[in-house]
């Protein structure tokens, strides 16, 4: 939720004062920036919110009424498993609209070393943009990069 809420942060421009509606790059009224994709990420939390609801308000009773705790444990770790994509989903999301915000301020040359070689990286998967467009495959590829990203490793651009 603290990425989706820094999100709403970056993308309102009566918060931020600094950046223009969703990071829109393009002509306001033709083009909705990272709007699409707010929704995404916001739909997404909820999703999480909804998952993270505790399993074992799930029990019932079996065993000829003799066990009336059963274990959830198996439910409760699939679901876990899709919070944690879901997660990945909105943290590529705000990380998209970070780059725009980059590329409107034009700060490139001020990120520190390691924060370049990130824009770097994930600008081959996701070039800035300016017109609409869907946006969904880079969406794929960003959260498979940093599903799959070693921390400890510096980025290969």
């Amino acid at each position: 939720m603290l990425s989706e809420r820094q999100l709403n942060y970056l993308l309102n421009e009566k918060l931020n004062q600094k950046f223009p509606p969703f990071v829109n790059l393009g002509v306001l009224g033709l083009n909705f920036g990272m709007q699409g994709m707010q929704f995404t990420a916001t739909s997404t939390v909820a999703e999480n919110q909804t998952l993270s609801f505790p399993m074992y308000i799930h029990s019932i009773p079996n065993n000829n009424d003799n066990q009336d705790i059963v274990s959830m444990g198996c439910n409760a770790a699939m679901m876990t498993g899709k919070v944690i994509t879901n997660s990945f989903e909105v943290l590529s999301i705000q990380l998209m609209a970070i780059l725009q915000a980059i590329d409107y301020l034009g700060c490139q040359e001020k990120l520190a070393p390691h924060t370049l070689e990130l824009y770097t990286t994930i600008r081959k998967i996701f070039p800035k943009f300016i017109e609409d467009a869907p946006k969904y495959k880079e969406l794929e590829k960003i959260k498979t990069f940093l599903q799959t990203s070693d921390p400890a490793v510096p980025f290969k651009n």
